[in-house]
């Protein structure tokens, strides 16, 4: 009996989404205004959250300046929030995508000096305007546009419309955590299912 795994050469990789949401007092005030759970996303390679990067404030105690970032779950600003809620999503890419988006993200990490945050971003989001400045972008609007331009997902609204809960509704992205940010570092993730063809 042979067994075929259908996404042996279609589906080799996988990306990981984080949202949470801080107590910092940005976070809250996104928060208040949106009544939503998470209030950031970043994007990695790490179900763990040892390592992802997004758009966010530079230094730990405050908020300005921001721009591009290397995060960490027990490191910087998300270390100070050891309760605060968070989630984990992964969504399965092929090879040539995945090695793509760490190209980028990578490359972009060593040139961070030309990028910045989109200030203004997540104010016109919020009233459904979209905004887009080259080389800044806000923390959801840069994840929705590095998944759609490696053809990860496919955009129903301009990339600067998306907020952080908009991933938990994509029918592409699986969860794979929910709690604790403290307890993210211990969860361990469970394999993806696959779809096997039996024949004789």
């Amino acid at each position: 009996m042979t067994e075929i795994k259908l996404d042996s050469k279609l589906k080799k990789r996988t990306l990981y989404i984080f949202l949470v949401r801080t107590n910092s007092f940005f976070s809250r005030v996104i928060a208040f205004f949106t009544h939503t759970k998470y209030t950031h996303a970043s994007i990695g390679f790490d179900p763990n959250c040892g390592c992802f990067y997004s758009f966010a404030r530079l230094h730990t105690a405050t908020a300005i300046p921001a721009g591009f970032v290397r995060e960490s779950a027990d490191k910087g600003l998300l270390s100070l929030s050891p309760n605060a809620p968070c989630a984990v999503y992964r969504v399965s890419v092929t090879e040539q995508a995945y090695d793509d988006i760490k190209k980028q993200l990578q490359r972009m990490y060593l040139n961070k000096a030309r990028y910045g945050y989109n200030y203004l971003g997540p104010v016109l989001c919020f009233f459904g305007i979209p905004l887009r400045v080259k080389n800044k972008y806000f923390c959801s609007q840069f994840v929705a546009e590095t998944l759609a331009r490696h053809k990860v997902i496919k955009l129903t609204k301009p990339a600067s419309l998306y907020h952080p809960r908009d991933f938990e509704q994509l029918p592409e992205l699986e969860k794979i955590y929910e709690g604790r940010l403290s307890d993210v570092r211990n969860h361990r993730e469970s394999p993806a299912v696959h779809i096997r063809i039996a024949s004789s």
